[in-house]
């Protein structure tokens, strides 16, 4: 069983999202920018599907499909920017000792969402970024704004989704396999459900993205999931 560089245990090396929250963060809600707002269907482009393989660079491949997406889609980059750029410069500079970068010592997976919004925003692709405190904030967050990186527990029911091209959580005890982070492109309110993008290729769920409802999400956030969003994006640092 594949251990993190927090000790946690995982069952799968590839769910290696490490939690990592600020209490300062609870000063920049995305709630703020949505007053008199209300609930909208959006979905933003992101035509690309990068696959992350073995490695537990997750949180790596999340912010550079994020970069790749509208409203301000940044052209060149690849997997080794998600790994190198992203997930190798973020445990760098996080809590934890080690990495999976060449030089580190011990080797281990895992990074947290925190520390790689800081890293690509000191990049210069946005300026600021906010939290989703809640599934009304993510709704109306990715209605308004832009996609959102997320951070959720990962289950055994979540490894495919659905042929009807959802992910379904089970109504019993769910077997936990790990952390991951998945770029959230789309919200339908008339369905209730959101559009999530993988870093596991296109041949994953529906041409490598999943459905899931809104009470399913709400479930993985309140378990310790987190939702992060860059705003003021721009196409090139």
């Amino acid at each position: 069983m594949p251990k993190l560089r927090d000790g946690t245990k995982v069952k799968d090396g590839r769910l290696a999202r490490m939690k990592e929250f600020d209490e300062r963060s609870r000063e920049f809600p995305i709630s703020e920018l949505m007053k008199g707002k209300k609930m909208r269907s959006y979905s933003w482009e992101c035509n690309r599907h990068f696959n992350q393989g073995e490695q537990g660079a997750c949180v790596g491949f999340a912010f550079t499909h994020e970069l790749i997406a509208k409203p301000a889609p940044v052209t060149g980059l690849s997997g080794r920017f998600a790994v190198e750029k992203v997930y190798w410069a973020a445990q760098r500079k996080d809590p934890w000792k080690g990495g999976a970068y060449p030089e580190a010592k011990p080797k281990y997976d895992g990074t947290s969402i925190l520390t790689a919004v800081k890293v690509v925003r000191a990049m210069g692709y946005f300026e600021q970024f906010r939290w989703a405190f809640g599934i009304e904030d993510l709704i109306m967050a990715v209605g308004h704004i832009g996609p959102a990186v997320l951070g959720l527990p990962w289950y055994v029911s979540m490894a495919q989704p659905h042929r009807c091209g959802f992910l379904h959580l089970s109504l019993v005890d769910e077997e936990y396999e790990g952390d991951h982070a998945v770029l959230c492109k789309a919200v339908n309110v008339r369905e209730r459900s959101f559009v999530i993008h993988n870093s596991w290729g296109s041949s994953w769920g529906v041409k490598g993205d999943a459905r899931i409802s809104w009470d399913d999400m709400e479930r993985l956030l309140h378990a310790g999931g987190e939702a992060c969003v860059p705003l003021y994006r721009h196409k090139s640092r």
